[in-house]
């Protein structure tokens, strides 16, 4: 059976930032794959390199602040060929990858980004209604994702 992990990040004290720990909350209530693992924190790091290199997918989840509110965009992620560089305390879905097959040499077969256009980022627990109407698709899409690379 194939691994898989949903990364989400964003601040739930920043409005639309939150909602994709919004969106692993709602996934984990509706998905029963024992192979997938959801994991949330407020920004990437280079300690989850190691959790991607052991998954046969990775689907990253965050809000986008160039996005229309509630849009959401699924786009497939790969591994830079450049060198490492410094490596800060956060990271994007691509260096990630790339530190995964650097420390690890392995990383997912397929990795995507998904993401959520948001309007409202000020301190606040709230979601604007567009991204909170966006959740469900957004769980749907990941599903789909996941179940179509379990297919293959």
């Amino acid at each position: 059976m194939k691994r898989s992990l949903v990364l989400a990040c964003g601040n739930s004290l920043r409005g639309d930032d939150g909602v994709g720990l919004c969106v692993a909350e709602s996934l984990r209530k509706e998905c029963h794959v024992s192979e997938t693992e959801i994991s949330c924190s407020q920004q990437w790091t280079p300690e989850l390199a190691e959790k991607i290199s052991a998954v046969d997918i990775a689907i990253f989840v965050d809000a986008s602040a160039t996005l229309p509110a509630g849009e959401i965009q699924v786009r497939p992620v790969e591994a830079g060929s450049e060198s490492m560089g410094a490596i800060t305390h956060s990271l994007n879905p691509e260096r990630l990858l790339t530190l995964a097959r650097w420390l690890y040499c392995r990383g997912p077969d397929k990795a995507y980004l998904l993401t959520i256009g948001g309007e409202l980022f000020d301190p606040g627990e709230e979601l604007s209604l567009p991204v909170h109407q966006a959740i469900p698709a957004a769980v749907a899409r990941i599903k789909g994702l996941l179940e179509d690379t379990m297919r293959a």
